[in-house]
């Protein structure tokens, strides 16, 4: 009767761990060289995340803090492209609506506003503009009226409009200016007020930057709206009640939209901005585990009769094998570590100072852009980028050390 098999002795994770730094350290050029790949990788793929992320908070931000609140509340009829703006089409405003909201816990604030197309001429120049009604007493419970910069005041006295710093640059206006605005009335009859500027503003957002701030008195002598709204902002004690809020409302010829939802289209875009980088990202570590699967295999071949010793010394197979994954995934870990450093210190840099949009402000458009983005930091990014190098490290050293595993310790020994 043959006696049972001995168990295999216990690994050494002390000697695999100072043999395996100590290789690592014997041809320095080639390990940095080998690393770099992970480095470049990590810090692209938590810098990439961060930006994306704040270029999403960056257009819900603005959407938010000038143009809708967190949800907007408008007739069925208004057009959702958010480009048209038929005075025709907005709506009395329903009591039993803005009762309902006044008594939900989570709204905070409501104002209305009513969107219009016209013209606007000042001396012998004239544009088509855009403009809203707006409520002077309501417009403070929604947006940060106080972050706005405004060259002037609010209108004080009748026949009084703010006009947003686009505009006022193309038209050559500043406080105290005189203009005479041309709207079609809810009827399709022309009408055309003069008006004085007393204020320019600006509120980081090109699109509230473009357009006549009209207070809703004088807007009703303009375009004979009888006071109808095309827009009921709410601003909410937090974003994620949005959707739930909005799902709540059933006021019939009245529909809800979350300012995520008015802002799908630049969401999407980031979010092919976010798969382009994680692909750039994979090709990037891809390069990385082909030079770590070189390097530790050249280190085998280089480390044949090491190799064969250590075996005759007693070292398992187990053991060796062990000894070329710590190797990898030494280099992975430290390589992930310092691509982290790098992508954290650019994410929360311009977390803090922000990327300067101001410049390509007339090419944003229409787009709900804030003119500065912050970079947004987050922990998973940073869990995901280290893991994955890590991970790519580790992989890409198991056929090396499988290799290395299975050498003849008699022939490893011979070997010139």
């Amino acid at each position: 009767m043959s006696a049972p098999a001995s168990a295999p002795p216990p690994l050494d994770w002390s000697l695999i761990s100072s043999l395996a730094a100590r290789n690592l350290l014997r041809n320095v050029r080639r390990t940095v060289i080998t690393a770099g790949a992970v480095v470049a990788g990590v810090a692209v793929l938590i810098a990439g995340w961060g930006l994306v992320d704040g270029l999403d908070e960056n257009v819900l931000r603005a959407q938010e803090g000038a143009l809708s609140g967190h949800l907007v509340v408008q007739p069925s009829d208004w057009p959702e492209d958010g480009l048209s703006t038929p005075v025709e089409d907005a709506e009395p405003l329903p009591d039993a609506l803005v009762a309902q909201l006044r008594a939900d816990p989570r709204v905070q604030g409501l104002t209305t506003r009513t969107w219009f197309d016209g013209r606007a001429v000042s001396g012998i120049d004239g544009m088509r503009v855009r403009g809203f009604a707006y409520d002077p007493d309501t417009q403070a419970q929604v947006f940060d009226v106080d972050r706005w910069q405004l060259d002037g005041d609010w209108p004080t006295a009748p026949g009084q409009v703010v006009v947003g710093q686009w505009l006022a640059h193309l038209l050559e206006l500043s406080p105290g200016s005189e203009l005479v605005v041309e709207a079609r009335t809810v009827t399709g009859a022309f009408n055309a007020l003069p008006m004085t500027v007393s204020g320019v503003i600006h509120t980081g957002t090109p699109t509230a930057d473009r357009v006549l701030w009209v207070p809703a008195p004088l807007a009703q002598d303009l375009l004979r709206y009888d006071g109808a709204v095309s827009h009921l902002a709410v601003r909410l004690q937090r974003r994620g009640q949005a959707d739930a809020v909005a799902d709540s409302v059933t006021t019939p010829g009245w529909t809800a939209h979350t300012a995520t939802w008015l802002s799908r289209d630049i969401l999407a875009i980031n979010a092919f901005r976010r798969r382009a980088i994680s692909v750039v990202v994979g090709i990037l570590m891809l390069i990385a585990g082909t030079g770590i699967a070189n390097t530790v295999i050249m280190a085998a071949y280089e480390r044949v009769r090491e190799v064969g010793t250590l075996r005759a010394m007693g070292m398992s197979p187990a053991g060796i094998r062990a000894l070329f994954l710590v190797e990898g995934a030494v280099m992975g870990a430290s390589a992930g570590l310092v691509g982290t450093a790098i992508g954290c210190a650019v994410v929360l840099w311009f977390s803090t100072h922000g990327i300067d949009l101001s410049t390509v402000a007339d090419e944003v458009g229409e787009l709900a852009m804030a003119s500065t983005l912050y970079m947004r930091f987050s922990w998973p990014p940073v869990v995901v980028a280290l893991v994955f190098g890590l991970l790519v490290s580790v992989v890409a050293s198991i056929y090396p050390a499988n290799h290395a595993a299975r050498l003849d310790p008699a022939e490893a020994v011979r070997a010139d």
